[in-house]
């Protein structure tokens, strides 16, 4: 079988090599018989032998890797799709990690932030008790009567907060001097004030 196709092989290579040189020229000026196994004529007209020939022939033709060749084109075609599908991932994955990472920085600074306004908030309150301190003790020394008209006249958040710094007999007789209606709007602000604090 072996040797069938070697001489398969070498009479199309002849044939093919004949045809070359009959395109370029080389073979026209000789001047081949007619019954010549090389005449094209012959070779045309000569019905194929059956036989080893044609089974080499058939098994050039027929190919019996091609179920092989059009799976692994799929298998390339499927190794492509997941290749992209995973490239696609890891791009995905990546923006996701940034996306992370500048969260996690956004976080950090609002941490920050709110440290810092958080002993903002408790320094204004510090200093707002401080004021207040001092405030009392300035009421405290001015004789009761005027200290409560004078209490009378303020706000009800800054009467309030005086009042809660200063000394409880000191605000007990200023508080005989306050309008019954200005002592129960105090003494309601102080009760809000107080219930804010804890939180």
């Amino acid at each position: 079988m072996k040797k069938a196709f070697y001489i398969l092989q070498a009479f199309i290579l002849l044939v093919f090599l004949v045809k070359i040189a009959t395109v370029c020229g080389l073979v026209t000026f000789m001047e081949l018989p007619h019954g010549s196994v090389l005449s094209e004529r012959s070779a045309l007209a000569e019905p194929m032998r059956q036989g080893s020939s044609e089974a080499a022939v058939r098994d050039v033709v027929d190919d019996e890797l091609a179920p092989s060749r059009t799976l692994y084109t799929a298998l390339q075609g499927r190794q492509r799709d997941l290749d992209g599908k995973e490239s696609a991932l890891k791009a995905e994955e990546a923006k996701l990690l940034s996306l992370k990472k500048e969260i996690a920085e956004k976080i950090d600074v609002l941490l920050n932030l709110e440290q810092k306004l958080n002993s903002t908030i408790t320094a204004n309150k510090e200093a707002e008790a401080k004021r207040y301190k001092d405030l009392a003790r300035v009421y405290e020394a001015t004789p009761p009567a005027k200290a409560g008209a004078m209490l009378e006249k303020l706000d009800l958040k800054t009467a309030a907060g005086i009042t809660m710094h200063m000394k409880r007999d000191k605000a007990g007789v200023i508080w005989g001097f306050l309008n019954p209606q200005r002592g129960v709007e105090i003494t309601r602000e102080i009760t809000m004030a107080t219930q804010k604090a804890p939180e």
